[in-house]
């Protein structure tokens, strides 16, 4: 090893990283493993960013590393309103660090500077872009190796101290709800959790931050709290500031009277809070919103434990994390394997059913179109008579619509020919195979999400 501490153990940590920046990540990978062994978790989710979930990954972890790169030119002069922008899922994923307590170290862009204040428990290490370089006198190298040695003495002592206090149970979960929601819901939210291999964990109410409470609290895997009544917005930062992952529930009607609280606890965030909370109007959106949302939590991490590894998944994460499902009849085959190819050079995932393995051997073909459906977050629809003239097809595009008006889907519609749509797809923006080609297509909607979506995971 090259520290004289090196740990009796692998640590795990969560890396934090710019997506498209995979040569960047991989130089500082290089680095901190010849410094120490060290398995990385990696934010592979791919229908919408849960906090909840990053705050489970984080808090799972044995620390934190952060690799803030900013595209481009190494020479360009960056605005504040710039940086931000760039640096939105950074500092999200930074700050649920912070409140979990796991010590962190993150290597910057130097221009990063005025955004990345942090408390002394957070190592921040700035970098000239063009001081990168694999030479063996690298001055960067040398500095980035001193100062993750440092960082593996704070992971050292503060894994001894989880060790002798891990207290929480994985899988249960706390149900924090107001007298508003009636038995029924309650009884429909505890059947899901169950249904789904987690185990509520109920609560009284209201709240008492007493030493009973937090006793509780630090027994739970993470939480559920619903933000309609002003004692639960109370608790709702006691919980977050004990590093409980937390679930908040709001129904819309009462929006206007957690409007206060919403800012308080998720108004730091440029991105990520409208998804962190869980906004509902009837017993049913609760429900089928609910067990998304679960879907998103419980999917595990991905893993990175050697250069080969390292190797493939930052050049596969420069690709869009986004899964995307492929919707067409089977008659237009030979079109969509030209939308599969393209897809797949720009996405991470596509779904579509007749590539082989994209539906498991031995198992059951609709329970894997509607999970394919559930997990996708943009859905590519090739619109045709024939489309139109499938019941499978129409099945798969009212899912898809229906998740999109709910703002978990994007969608791609494309007319194959002059066809009229029907409702409720004829008020949508398409594009047309009779006016651009596929690759001019799939390209323009990459370039439009790029405007939109995260660079960081």
């Amino acid at each position: 090893m090259g520290t004289d501490r090196a740990l009796s153990e692998r640590p795990t940590v969560f890396l934090s990283h710019r997506y498209r920046s995979g040569d960047i990540n991989l130089f500082f990978w290089r680095i901190i493993s010849a410094v120490q062994e060290v398995a990385f978790r990696v934010d592979e989710g791919v229908l919408f960013t849960s906090v909840t979930r990053l705050e489970r990954l984080i808090r799972d972890a044995d620390g934190f590393v952060g690799v803030y790169p900013l595209p481009g030119d190494p020479q360009e002069s960056w605005d504040l309103a710039a940086l931000r922008q760039e640096a939105r899922y950074f500092l999200l994923e930074l700050g649920i660090a912070i409140r979990a307590q796991r010590p962190a170290i993150v290597f910057c862009d130097h221009r990063y500077r005025r955004l990345m204040q942090s408390p002394p428990s957070v190592m921040v290490i700035e970098y000239d872009p063009q001081e990168i370089s694999d030479a063996p006198d690298s001055a960067l190298v040398a500095r980035v190796s001193r100062a993750y040695r440092a960082f593996v003495e704070r992971l050292s002592l503060a894994m001894d101290i989880r060790r002798k206090t891990r207290a929480h149970q994985a899988g249960r979960v706390g149900l924090l709800l107001s007298r508003e929601y009636q038995p029924e819901v309650r009884e429909a939210l505890e059947q899901v959790l169950n249904d789904t291999a987690w185990d509520p964990a109920p609560l009284p109410w209201p709240p008492r931050l007493d030493p009973e409470l937090m006793a509780r609290l630090r027994r739970l895997d993470w939480a559920i709290l619903a933000l309609d009544d002003p004692a639960a917005q109370m608790a709702a930062g006691f919980i977050l500031g004990h590093g409980v992952p937390l679930l908040p529930l709001l129904r819309e009607q009462n929006g206007p009277q957690a409007e206060i609280a919403e800012q308080v606890l998720f108004g730091g965030s440029e991105v990520g809070h409208r998804k962190a909370m869980l906004r509902w109007e009837s017993e049913a959106d609760l429900v089928s919103a609910f067990r998304t949302h679960l879907k998103v939590i419980g999917q595990q991490p991905g893993y990175i434990r050697d250069v080969g590894q390292a190797t493939e998944y930052f050049a596969s994460a420069s690709r869009r994390k986004e899964q995307v499902f492929l919707s067409y009849a089977r008659e237009d085959s030979e079109v969509a394997a030209k939308f599969s190819t393209l897809l797949r050079g720009s996405f991470q995932k596509v779904f579509d059913y007749r590539v082989k393995g994209t539906i498991r051997a031995g198992t059951n073909w609709m329970a894997e179109l509607s999970d394919g459906l559930s997990t996708s977050a943009v859905g590519v629809l090739l619109f045709s008579s024939s489309y139109w003239q499938s019941k499978w097809c129409q099945m798969e595009a009212d899912r898809l619509y229906r998740a999109h008006v709910e703002d978990r889907v994007r969608l791609l519609p494309v007319c194959l020919e002059r066809t009229a749509l029907l409702e409720p797809f004829s008020g949508l923006q398409y594009r047309a195979l009779y006016q651009s080609s596929p690759e001019e297509i799939v390209a323009e909607f990459v370039r439009e999400l790029q405007l939109t979506e995260p660079t960081s995971g």
